[in-house]
């Protein structure tokens, strides 16, 4: 009799489960999700821009400080009047986003075009950040795996024109790593130095081949120059 109780009720339960399944028509949202390193991210389905406004106005994905992560980048980007460059759906560019940490650490962007890391945006010319913003976008879209792992330098142009405008790119060995204005630590011992003036500065992409509507997007925790901003 217990047994025949306990099936009962387990019927009972399935059925319920069932019927609250099949009665509701709403299918769940779905979230954007990192996908592992080091490549074959998904697509966004979205524009850079608007990607990254999804991204700010979720806040599960806010930085540990609570402040959504591309929160600088948006503001220099209304700062200069540049949306379009990040919204046209018709472009195919590489697009090196900056995270906050790239604006407001120490010795980052902010700091070292102020000399203090608390200055405002808004508070900054907006001629030098559009070039900032400029030097970080690529004249054509470029994924991880465009880029040989050997070690060499390959040059590109981003929409800063002339010399000063160009971008120094190679990608680690063994994780595939893509380093931006920096030298290489050649396996084995031994660097290939790079060609970029003193006055330049490099850094790592953090977070790789972000498939948008209008390019490829690299995530940066610093920010990269051929000369100061």
């Amino acid at each position: 009799m217990k047994i025949f109780i306990r099936n009962s009720i387990n019927i009972f339960v399935v059925g319920f489960m069932i019927i609250i399944t099949t009665s509701c028509d709403l299918a769940l949202q779905e979230k954007w999700e990192y996908v592992p390193e080091p490549f074959g991210n998904r697509p966004t389905g979205m524009t850079a821009y608007d990607w990254m406004l999804m991204i700010n106005n979720d806040d599960t994905y806010n930085d540990d400080d609570g402040i959504p992560q591309f929160q600088y980048m948006l503001e220099a980007i209304e700062h200069t009047g540049l949306l379009e460059l990040y919204n046209d759906p018709n472009s195919e560019q590489t697009y090196f986003l900056l995270r906050n940490s790239a604006f407001n650490g120490g010795g980052q962007l902010i700091a070292n075009m102020t000399g203090d890391s608390n200055t405002p945006i808004e508070s900054i010319s907006p001629d030098r950040l559009e070039h900032v913003l400029r030097y970080h976008i690529l004249d054509e879209s470029l994924s991880q795996t465009d880029i040989p792992k050997n070690d060499f330098h390959l040059y590109y142009q981003s929409l800063v024109p002339g010399d000063t405008g160009v971008v120094e790119i190679n990608k680690r060995l063994f994780n595939q790593e893509i380093r931006i204005n920096t030298s290489i630590a050649r396996v084995g011992g031994g660097t290939t130095p790079t060609t970029m003036p003193s006055s330049s500065k490099g850094a790592s992409v953090a977070l790789h081949n972000f498939i948008f509507t209008n390019g490829i997007g690299h995530q940066l925790n610093g920010y990269v120059r051929y000369q100061p901003f």
